[in-house]
This record gives structure tokens, sequence and C-alpha cells, in this order.
């Protein structure tokens, strides 16, 4: 039982790895700017910081 919970979670996180998102699946920075911009009206995040935070996660 033990054995069969423990493929499972090792086929769990090998599916979350193979899920990042890809380039293409990102919006572009304009875009995820005006979500921010959407969902918290008091952001000081600007077009830069989000370019920014953009090129942390695609390297």
């Amino acid at each position: 039982m033990l054995e069969q919970e423990l493929k499972e979670v090792r086929r769990s996180r090998e599916a979350n790895k193979n899920s990042a998102p890809t380039v293409a699946e990102f919006p572009e920075p304009a875009d995820l700017l005006n979500q921010l911009k959407a969902r918290r009206k008091k952001s000081r995040a600007d077009l830069v910081d989000v370019e920014a935070i953009l090129e942390i996660l695609l390297p």
C-alpha cells in the first residue's frame, strides 16, 4: 500500500515538473499588468516590473 502511494506521489511530482508554462502560454507583459491593475487597483507595479518578473521566470 505504501509502495503504491509512493509511486503516485512520484507521478504527480513528475507531472508538475512537466506542466510549467511555456513562453507561448504567458500573456504579453502589458496584458499581465492590465490584469494586475484590474485585480489590485492600488498596485504600484509598472510595465518594467512585469517585464523583469517575466525575465526571472523565463531564463
